[in-house]
């Protein structure tokens, strides 16, 4: 079988070889997630092996992950500094990077696993931590965290915040704007950002997740409800997926009113069978088990950039099959948008990673996604070899240490340059250099933003109230937005012009004054309307 396998392999590299584009002068995102758990940007050491290595290997974007779980790799912000024997917390990791990483013409994009919290069984030891002061021990309103309907609060990935708790998104809010308001950063680049999944057989419809006291509350009081819903209640999965993007869409306009030009992107969910149509997307894995409306997120314009997570193994039959089946419905369902494929580069061996790569960019004919990612940077390899000492002093050693002071970091070309080498019979992905494709809706805006808030009021006054928007003058553009619990709404690619701006109650009968409010292509504008 893994002959055949391995046959099967080889006949598929043939067959879309020929297709595949590479080289330079063809724009392609080729990028790299680097997380926070091993080598990096812990140190300059790391740092500057990871510009090395993506120079060498022709990759153009790094995705950074500064926000581990509710900690720091930066300095001066609202969360307690990365808790690891290996890094520094007086080190601004993140400056650092994007200082030599544009130095080398590459992209810096800061990675924030947005909802997790915690995961191991001792907490945190800083009393700063986000589980300290809003985790288990947390009572009432304090709490935080999402939980099963028994009041379990612990997932197969840890503990999560519950996106449906005002408290918990104000926070991720203020932690996101100000990363982007203080670094010069390309992008910001979500993970996590949906509720976790659960452990076993996933349910027919919905999930067991999201039974935040504050949550349930606001729903049951939105529809009416004298009791908590059933996983599977469909208003109760939609109310889910409206907290997700709701939150996305603030941090989004929120971000770009900082920095116009800042490139939003999200690795998303890609798991189980793909979708057989547009309308079929509802019933896949991120819309069903971690509510997640990634499509919806690329055709209202909140994030540019989609990686969906298209991890599989190559010498797996179905698990090729699923990723052959999601790339290409990924290609035709990016909207005028981009799209990255993410490639689990941990699961094959490099010829079938290469396999992947090449299958991605030959997709679709009418459609093609813009390039790929790798997940992850860091491999076994990365460990340095040390002299002769006594073993413990050996497993207290630093990839800085391993190095004399200044030294070039030494390549690792058994970890990602078989991209610029290839691998067993399969061409190199990355002969040449590629540009980062460009964002026609950021380099030259045909749109505009609205960010407003509800002056005056709190709690169920501000929430879920809805907003009428018409615009003044031809295309007549007109949406009805919803507030969030904090007051806040927004409404992303609006035509440019003059906009009347107006509460309205369940029966669409106005409230208060109508406001005016002039929205300027690549701009935010701002407005606040009174609760009455």
């Amino acid at each position: 079988m893994r002959a055949v396998a391995a046959a099967l392999m080889m006949i598929a590299i043939a067959a879309v070889g020929a297709t595949a584009q590479d080289g330079p002068g063809l724009p392609e995102l080729r990028a790299v997630w680097v997380d926070a758990f091993h080598h990096g940007i812990r140190s300059p050491a790391e740092a500057a092996q990871l510009v090395a290595d993506a120079q060498r290997t022709h990759v153009n974007t790094l995705f950074v992950q500064v926000r581990r779980r509710a900690d720091a790799l930066y300095t001066g912000g609202l969360e307690p500094p990365l808790d690891d024997p290996s890094y520094d917390p007086s080190f601004d990791a993140l400056a650092h990077i994007v200082s030599a990483a544009h130095a080398a013409g590459l992209q810096v994009h800061a990675w924030v696993n947005a909802m997790p919290v915690w995961r191991d069984e001792a907490p945190p030891k800083d009393a700063r931590h986000l589980f300290n002061q809003h985790g288990p021990a947390a009572a009432g309103e304090r709490c935080w965290l999402t939980r099963m309907r028994d009041g379990t609060r612990r997932f197969p990935v840890g503990y999560f915040l519950d996106p449906g708790h005002p408290a918990a998104c104000d926070h991720l809010v203020a932690v996101c704007l100000d990363i982007v308001r203080r670094y010069d950063v390309d992008g910001l680049h979500f993970d996590y950002i949906r509720y976790p999944e659960t452990e076993g057989a996933p349910l027919p419809r919905g999930a067991d997740v999201g039974y935040n006291q504050v949550s349930v509350a606001r729903f049951q009081r939105a529809y009416k409800r004298a009791r908590a819903p059933l996983p599977d209640d469909e208003a109760w999965t939609r109310w889910r997926r409206e907290q997700i993007t709701s939150l996305v869409r603030r941090i989004s306009i929120e971000a770009r009113a900082i920095k116009p030009r800042l490139k939003v992107s999200a690795a998303v969910v890609a798991w189980g069978p793909p979708p057989a149509s547009a309308r079929d997307f509802e019933n896949a894995s991120p819309m069903q088990r971690v509510f997640q409306d990634w499509r919806g997120w690329l055709e209202e314009g909140l994030i540019d950039l989609a990686v969906p997570m298209n991890y599989a193994r190559e010498h797996d039959e179905r698990g090729r099959e699923w990723f052959d089946g999601w790339i290409a419905w990924e290609a035709k369902h990016k909207g005028d948008r981009q799209l990255a494929v993410g490639v689990g580069g941990y699961l094959s061996a490099p010829e079938g990673v290469l396999a992947q790569i090449s299958r991605v960019r030959s997709a679709a004919r009418e459609a093609r996604a813009d390039g790929v990612s790798l997940f992850s940077y860091y491999q076994p390899s990365m460990e340095p070899v040390m002299p002769e000492q006594p073993a413990a002093a050996q497993g207290a050693a630093s990839a800085s240490q391993a190095q004399p002071a200044g030294a070039p970091p030494p390549p690792a070309p058994d970890r990602l340059d078989y991209l610029v080498r290839g691998a067993a019979g399969a061409p190199a992905a990355f002969t040449g250099p590629a540009p980062v494709p460009a964002m026609a809706w950021i380099d030259a805006p045909a749109h505009g933003a609205l960010a407003g808030s509800i002056a005056g009021g709190a709690g169920a006054l501000a929430d879920r109230r809805t907003v009428r928007i018409r615009q003044a003058g031809p295309p007549h553009e007109t949406r009805t937005i919803t507030s969030d619990a904090s007051g806040w709404f927004g409404a992303a690619r609006l035509p440019p012009g003059t906009y009347q701006v107006q509460l309205e109650d369940a029966r669409g009968k106005p409230i208060g004054p109508r406001k005016l409010v002039r929205v300027a292509a690549g701009a935010v504008a701002r407005v606040t309307l009174a609760a009455r």
